[in-house]
């Protein structure tokens, strides 16, 4: 194994062609490790950020998900049902090989996580002084420091398949993945790539989080087992106006493509968080999707 294998490889995966293809519906580092290793190179994924440090681009999460910062804009959030747009087809074909459940995911272990303070947060406005106290206090909890300061134990409760690679229907789940990346690029005419792949079991969530290392538009497809009883019984989807700062909670339907836009901007932030209080499990697929893709969709009316 060595970093320069690693650099090969990832030289190579810029050319145009599946393994560039497959590249682009990954967005974990086992998968990459494990994708170099089908494709005859051997690194692990300690020299695989050695690697892309030393590359254009810099670290893996910048070369497959980084995207070009937005344009000044307003604040701007879609949703849509998958059978109102035309070209979607495609992509609603593959959410049966999309929404796995790796046998290797601890379902008991994740339950055992759950933390009903971090539960209760995502009732609080992030502009709340009382958010604010919380998120300190959580970012300040030694040996649990993640990803922007916040314990990764409680920014996530949920499973992010992109981290389960041994399990037999890997193969197939990838190259569905990779199917969707494909229909989607051709459906909006520029460079599409994974930026998530997320299971939310019962009582899943995803706390209060902006993304704003990650600039641009994405897209998600949402999708349940089951539908909900109600409006009312349902996983929803939270976020806080940028500009006025209300609290905008939107009750989630299955089969729902959502579209927003990531800002650096201080002031133009996205606050939102996602909950499950409900029995039924929800899927959430995430993309980084191009500046002009309202140009492209052309919803049924």
């Amino acid at each position: 194994m060595s970093v320069e294998s690693c650099t090969e490889f990832l030289l190579s995966a810029r050319d145009p062609g599946d393994l560039a293809q497959q590249m682009k519906a990954m967005t974990g580092l086992e998968e990459i490790v494990l994708l170099g290793r089908r494709s005859g190179y051997s690194f692990s994924a300690e020299e695989l950020v050695a690697a892309s440090a030393s590359l254009p681009g810099g670290s893996p999460d910048a070369a497959r998900r980084a995207s070009p910062p937005p344009a000044d804009t307003a604040f701007y959030h879609y949703e849509y049902a998958i059978d109102d747009l035309p070209g979607f087809e495609p992509v609603a074909a593959e959410l049966p090989r999309l929404k796995i459940r790796p046998p290797s995911a601890d379902l008991a272990e994740l339950a055992a996580g759950f933390r009903e303070e971090d539960m209760r947060s995502t009732s609080l406005s992030p502009a709340d002084p009382r958010f604010r106290a919380w998120y300190r206090k959580a970012a300040a909890e030694p040996l649990r420091r993640g990803a922007a300061g916040l314990p990764a134990t409680h920014g996530f409760h949920l499973i992010n398949l992109d981290e389960h690679v041994t399990h037999p229907g890997y193969g197939d789940y990838l190259a569905a993945k990779s199917r969707v990346v494909t229909a989607l690029e051709g459906l909006f005419g520029g460079e599409v790539r994974f930026s998530g792949a997320l299971w939310y079991p019962p009582a899943g969530y995803r706390l209060w989080h902006t993304n704003e290392d990650q600039p641009g538009w994405r897209m998600y497809v949402i999708d349940t087992d089951r539908p909900f009883e109600t409006p009312e019984k349902s996983s929803f989807f939270r976020y806080m106006n940028p500009r006025t700062q209300e609290i905008v909670t939107l009750p989630e339907s299955p089969r729902t493509v959502r579209f927003f836009k990531i800002e650096q901007d201080p002031e133009k932030l996205f606050w939102h968080c996602i909950v499950n209080p409900t029995d039924r499990h929800r899927w959430s697929f995430g993309f980084a999707v191009p500046e002009g893709w309202m140009d492209r969709l052309r919803p049924a009316a």
